[in-house]
This record gives C-alpha cells, structure tokens and sequence, in this order.
C-alpha cells in the first residue's frame, strides 16, 4: 500500500466521520432541547413523614416565560387537586418551578403534574412524579371528623350515670296498732315489767259505783230489819 492509497482512506473515514457528526448533532440537540424533569423536594418516589409546605421542581433546561406554556399541579389520593395554584418561575435559577400546598395535608399518595417550555428552542414537555405522606400526627381534616364524634362522646353520659335514681316510696302514716307494735318490736331489750297493777285512775269511777250499790244495799236492809229489832225491843 502506497502513501497516496493511504491517505485516500484517511480521507475517506474522515468523510465519513463529519457526516456521522452532522447527523448526530440535529438528533442529539432535539432530545436534550427538552426542559424535562430533574430532581425534586419532595423527591419522586419518597415516602415523607410530614406534610410539605411547597413542592419544588428543577428541570434541565431554563423555562421560557409564557402564559399557559408552563405549569405545576398537585393532586390528592382522591385525585382532587390540592394545590394553591401560586406556581412560579424562580427569577434567581430559571430551571426551578415551585407550588404552595395548604397546611396538614392527610396521608396518602400525591401526584405532581408538570408541564415546561424550554427557553433555549421553545420545545415543550410535560410528565409526572409521586411522593407519599405518612404521618403519624392527626391532620386537620382527621381532628375536623373525628372532633364531633368525640364532642358527642363526651356529651353521652356515662354507663354509671345513665340510670335512673329509685323514686322514693311514698311514705305512709303509721296508725296506733303499728306505731305499738313498732315500739314493742324496737324496744326488745326492755325488761318484761309483767301484768303489774291497774291503773288507779281509770278505776276510781268504778270503784266510786261499787262503794254507792253497797252503801244503798245497806240501807235498804236496815229498813227491813228494823221492824223486827223494835219487836225484838219490846219483847
């Protein structure tokens, strides 16, 4: 091989070279002309523990500025958009987008949707990320459900005081035959005083009636016999 065939095929790969370059660099400036998503806070996939207060987005490329051509949406587990439609373009790094999120968000899977225009050609994309939220403090939908509930436990009485007071029994009068028997049965250790004597005032009267019949029955007999004593007298 000759010095001359040698640097025809010198020529020849260097050909063929320039014109893989020029056909590769159109293919390689149309995909990286796409501001596609980088990295994020929450990042794509991670599980955190308390509910974040802004989601940030940082792309490849710096956004181009046009109304409606780029965009940030986050979205609930029910698939209800949560966020503060505030989304920006930070002024200090153009790659960054950034949306607020409401305070004490519940547990569950978020879905952020993003859509960019590059500021270097004016392509746009757009696609999507996850993050979870698994907190254990209560949030404020959870206290907001569970505050009636727990108002209405605790206006319920409870088991021991639901019953109702025994209504006392009317209470009767006692008559003369219970309240003796009562003061017989209550008064058991009282010595037996035995039948004793009768009461002296309420047989005065009948003594009174008795001591007239004899008196009366003495004089009638006097009267019969004091005929008899005059004869007896004379004889």
């Amino acid at each position: 091989m000759n010095f001359t065939q040698m640097r025809r095929r010198i020529a020849k790969l260097l050909g063929l070279a320039m014109l893989l370059a020029t056909i590769h660099f159109p293919l390689s400036t149309a995909v990286l002309a796409h501001a596609d998503y980088d990295h994020s806070v929450p990042a794509a996939d991670e599980l955190v523990l308390q509910a974040p207060q802004q989601v940030q987005v940082w792309f490849t490329q710096e956004l181009f500025r046009r109304e409606g051509q780029n965009s940030l949406e986050v979205y609930g587990p029910d698939e209800q958009r949560v966020d503060l439609d505030d989304f920006a373009i930070d002024d200090d790094d153009r790659k960054l987008m950034t949306v607020s999120l409401p305070p004490d968000l519940a547990n569950g899977v978020y879905t952020v949707r993003w859509r960019s225009l590059s500021a270097d050609d004016g392509d746009d994309a757009s696609g999507e990320f996850q993050f979870t939220i698994q907190s254990d403090e209560p949030t404020a939908e959870a206290a907001a459900t569970e505050t009636p509930e727990s108002t209405t436990e605790a206006a319920q009485p409870s088991p021991t005081n639901t019953a109702q007071p025994e209504q006392a029994e009317p209470r009767q009068t006692p008559s003369a035959a219970d309240t003796d028997s009562e003061v017989s049965e209550t008064s058991p250790d009282q010595p037996d005083q035995g039948p004793g004597l009768p009461c002296l005032g309420s047989s005065i009267p009948l003594l009174l009636l008795l001591g007239g019949l004899l008196i009366g029955r003495g004089h009638r007999y006097r009267r019969k016999l004091s005929p008899h004593a005059r004869r007896g007298q004379n004889y």
